[in-house]
């Protein structure tokens, strides 16, 4: 079996690419996406958008796995990463021959105590399919449960793999869902009550759970990653309907300035590879129906399933919650009289006080 070779016009030799652990420089970072995305070997890979938040995410899988083998990967630089990628996506090897393959490219792996070439492989493996297509693939690196969706890669080519984790789901009714422009991210959280957090796994896209007692929507926001997609692993159509799921919680509309504003200010700082992408997504035309969501259909009508069984809690979700107009102005209209008659009864009854306590006060004053 034969590697697949780097491609001549390559403007960065292979061998420069660098220690996984240490930063990437962006020539780097160009041959980088150039292996992942590219849509074959002969086309030379432009980035058409900002691919900083993919390489914050490229860092920590590289780092994640690194540590988790004790550093026992097979190789050490970018260059393995970049040769395997080549050897999924140009040459559509199967994991076995790929195993096989690198058994071979790297007879001298150094092991540490308790671990064997299988499973070093194996993790190297896995690490450049959670590149290509930022999903959890392989066991959890860490102890800790962290609530994110896994999926084992077994057999078959990646491809393959990527059919098999995400198939057509439209098994749920959508009988009386209608998916609306009030129904965004934002309004998830404002309205109904969501906590809403940023993921870099694909699998946890839309999925609604609970984390420490409150009820969480999980949001994939790489847009770089989606739209950097020349010729996709994925099955066909998934990543444009991914991009219009952020496109319908993330809308260019009468929302846009205050959902702008909250992913500012609430979302992006509690990730590192938060992406902004994802506030200028073209909707298509048909991104408010239903029907036309295949691949996320059944999370898509879980989500809004609960945002509209939700009822506000506080004051403001209150103030905010105007799914039912007519009910929305009649509650504020009558709020408002109550606490206009109640000032009343309030000035009253001081009023009163004040008299009993002088009542000289009642007459013009004395007579003579």
């Amino acid at each position: 079996m034969t590697s697949s070779s780097p491609r001549p016009e390559s403007a960065v030799p292979l061998v420069q690419l660098g220690h996984i652990c240490s930063p990437i420089p962006t020539a780097v970072k160009i041959r980088i996406a150039d292996a992942l995305w590219s849509a074959d070997q002969e086309t030379k890979y432009v980035p058409p958008i900002d691919i900083e938040p993919y390489f914050e995410y490229h860092a920590l899988q590289c780092k994640t796995m690194y540590h988790a083998l004790g550093g026992s990967l097979p190789f050490s630089s970018h260059d393995g990463i970049v040769q395997i990628a080549e050897d999924l996506k140009e040459q559509g090897l199967t994991r076995d021959k790929l195993y096989l393959l690198l058994d071979e490219r790297y007879p001298k792996i150094a092991v540490n105590e308790g671990q064997d070439r299988t499973e070093v492989i194996n993790g190297a493996i896995d690490l450049v399919a959670r590149l290509l297509l930022m999903v959890d693939v392989g066991q959890p690196t860490t102890r800790m449960w962290t609530g994110r969706e896994f999926r084992l890669w077994e057999q078959g080519t990646i491809r393959e793999f990527a059919a098999t984790i995400f198939p057509e789901q439209r098994s749920s009714r959508h009988d009386g869902i209608r998916l609306d422009r009030d129904f965004n991210a934002r309004n998830l959280y404002a309205i109904g009550g969501l906590k809403v957090e940023l993921t870099n796994n694909l699998l946890d896209h839309l999925e609604v759970v609970d984390v420490e007692g409150e009820t969480t929507v999980m949001i994939f926001h790489h847009v770089s990653f989606l739209k950097n997609q020349q010729k996709p692993l994925f099955p066909e159509g998934l990543v444009e309907e991914t991009l219009q799921t952020l496109a319908l919680l993330f809308p260019q509309n009468r929302w846009y300035g205050r959902t702008r504003h909250w992913y500012r200010r609430d979302l992006a700082p509690a990730v590192a590879d938060a992406d902004e992408g994802v506030l200028s997504v073209e909707p298509s035309a048909t991104v408010l129906e239903i029907d036309g969501y295949h691949y996320w259909h059944d999370r898509l009508v879980r989500l809004k399933l609960v945002y509209d069984q939700s009822k506000p809690r506080t004051v403001r979700q209150w103030w905010n919650d105007r799914r039912e107009g007519s009910q929305w102005y009649a509650l504020w209209v009558v709020l408002g009289f109550t606490v206009f008659f109640g000032l009343v009864q309030s000035i009253e009854g001081a009023l009163q006080v004040y008299k009993a306590y002088n009542p000289g006060d009642e007459g013009g004053g004395k007579g003579a």
